[in-house]
């Protein structure tokens, strides 16, 4: 893979540990390149106080910015957090000079490491060799009948808003107090977003006129408790395109072409496509005792992490009834309907989400 390195915040322990790190990249058969057209990822030092993000072409560049400073403990998640905002990446690691070192990702998981070069690019590895499956074709052919909604998309609603009074739908991150108004066009148009939130659902509806595989599906950085537009806060997957990693989505002819479907749609298609059976899904930053979970901390809407779920759903007993964990990330859970899935697991849920390296 190629890579190169930003240095935009510098100390002397940041000297030690680029050249550590950058060592490490080298031995895994990494190469440094000179030219932005052909990055995997870009590895940018920056700093708490002046965090400048990284201006790439493309969602495939991934970028793993680095701090080394020497923060209060207490601090050092606050501060990882708004610096992975602010420099737009997708993970953030923070090494303080007692060689701790934590890893922030944009679904908020935290974890801490002893500080070994090997095992950064251990962490580092299932992100910047991942896909992105996460575009969106918008096609305008939504039947007149569904412009309001449906009963499928009455109970979206409902259990956004019962998702918020549990507890597990984190208020979605205020990116316009990081942002500026630059950042935050390119960060629409590098990730196709202008806000953070988390948790989604989706749920079948047999819609004869678009054929077999359609799902509705909640969009893209909305506030889950109030899920009221169709074609904005709640749109209809018709089917899903693997070898693009796009989204087909089936709109009214009025809609905002700004709007997209949630980042998991190629998880939750392609649980749809594997196990017939399922007919609801819901994902949220929550935990459970007891459950298989993922081994690896893929980005939400990489081809890896919807394979790596599926994959632990065959490995249950009851694919279409399960609960599968994702590492530092929280739950996706299938079943046979929206109502069916809370009344199985509201009791068993715990709002905070079990953190491990």
């Amino acid at each position: 893979m190629k890579f190169t390195v930003i240095k935009n915040g510098f100390n002397q322990l940041s000297e030690y540990i680029i050249s550590e790190i950058v060592n490490e990249c080298f031995k895994n058969g990494d190469q440094i390149s000179e030219s932005d057209s052909d990055l995997n990822y870009v590895l940018n030092f920056t700093s708490v106080d002046n965090p400048i993000p990284f201006r790439r072409k493309s969602r495939s560049v991934f970028v793993i910015s680095i701090i080394a400073d020497a923060l209060p403990t207490e601090e050092i998640r606050s501060a990882s957090y708004n610096t992975l905002i602010g420099t737009l990446s997708n993970l953030l690691i923070y090494v303080s000079p007692n060689s701790k070192t934590y890893f922030t990702t944009p679904e908020a998981g935290f974890y801490q490491i002893d500080y070994e070069p090997q095992d950064v690019y251990e962490k580092i590895y299932p992100i910047i060799s991942s896909q992105f499956a996460s575009d969106n074709e918008f096609i305008t052919d939504l039947p007149l009948k569904y412009w309001g909604g449906s009963k499928i998309t009455t109970q979206l609603s409902e259990y956004g808003k019962y998702m918020d009074k549990m507890g597990v739908l984190p208020t979605p991150f205020p990116l316009r107090k990081i942002l500026n108004e630059e950042q935050l066009n390119h960060l629409y148009k590098i990730f196709g977003i202008t806000g953070a939130s988390y948790g989604n659902l989706s749920a079948r509806e047999d819609i004869p006129e678009l054929g077999a595989s359609t799902f509705w599906m909640t969009g893209r950085g909305v506030d889950k408790s109030k899920l009221q537009r169709i074609g904005q806060d709640i749109l209809l997957v018709k089917n899903f395109d693997f070898n693009s990693g796009t989204a087909i989505i089936s709109m009214p002819q009025i809609y905002n072409p700004r709007a997209r479907v949630s980042v998991d749609a190629v998880e939750h298609a392609l649980i749809y496509k594997t196990f017939p059976q399922v007919k609801a899904i819901v994902h949220m930053h929550a935990w459970m005792e007891e459950i298989i979970c993922t081994h690896q901390n893929y980005p939400c809407g990489t081809v890896e992490l919807a394979r790596e779920v599926v994959k632990m759903l065959n490995q249950t007993e009851t694919p279409g009834c399960a609960v599968v964990g994702l590492k530092n990330h929280g739950l996706t859970i299938t079943g046979n309907s929206l109502e069916e899935i809370f009344n199985r697991i509201s009791d068993k849920l715990l709002t905070e989400v079990e953190m491990v390296a």
